[in-house]
């Protein structure tokens, strides 16, 4: 079990969160306004990135990520089971670094980024269950990444070591590596993990309304 912000925020990537009830057609839209906020070294591994010959390891070892807002959708289904779809609003800054190796090359580069504003639109399936600290979220069906969009210069420099090595690799799609590190792959969680929102990040509206949705909806 995981606890914490941190954990709350992974459930909010994963496009499993609790808030508020508004009605709205096919589901309630929900969200919990203090967990809008600034995390730190949030992420700790990037999916590698495998392209013919090459292999680009990822990782972020120094990053901030700013949560604007997000705005879930939560459908009841059968045995207490939630099915959510999850719009997120991000915003961040870092570092990224890339063991590369393609062929007999290897090299590490490292750059600065920026996560320019996007929005990250997911979906999943949760069970929740309120405990003496906060709501237990149990996850269920998970994306197994998310993607996001950087900038930096870590695709230009790539592309030109690239470019050396397909004078001899011709199978080489630089173009193809220089875009993969540009829309990086977070990978989520495992489906089945528990998490907990604790009730300080829950205003008391947000708690009495989130309780009553609950109520609506027993069987969990």
């Amino acid at each position: 079990m995981k606890t914490g912000p941190a954990a709350a925020v992974l459930v909010l990537l994963s496009g499993l969160v609790a808030g508020p009830a508004v009605g709205q057609e096919g589901g309630r839209v929900v969200s919990f306004e203090r967990l809008n906020r600034v995390y730190e070294q949030l992420i700790e591994d990037l999916a590698p990135v495998r392209i013919g010959p090459a292999e680009v390891v990822l990782r972020s070892p120094e990053h901030s990520l700013s949560v604007i807002r997000h705005a879930a959708t939560l459908a009841a289904g059968s045995d207490g089971v939630f099915e959510t779809a999850l719009e997120l609003e991000i915003a961040g800054s870092g570092r990224i670094v890339a063991d590369i190796v393609i062929g007999s090359l290897e090299s590490r580069l490292s750059q600065e980024l920026t996560i320019p504003r996007q929005t990250l639109r997911l979906e999943g399936a949760l069970s929740v269950r309120p405990g003496e600290e906060g709501y237990w979220i149990r996850t269920e069906r998970m994306p197994e990444a998310a993607e996001v969009r950087i900038e930096s210069e870590l695709g230009t420099q790539l592309f030109s070591v690239c470019r050396q090595m397909a004078l001899v690799l011709v199978s080489l799609d630089c173009d193809a590596i220089e875009r993969a590190v540009t829309l990086i792959r977070a990978p989520l969680p495992e489906a089945g993990g528990e998490y907990v929102i604790g009730y300080e990040d829950v205003t008391p509206e947000e708690r009495e309304a989130f309780d009553r949705f609950l109520l609506e909806h027993p069987e969990r």
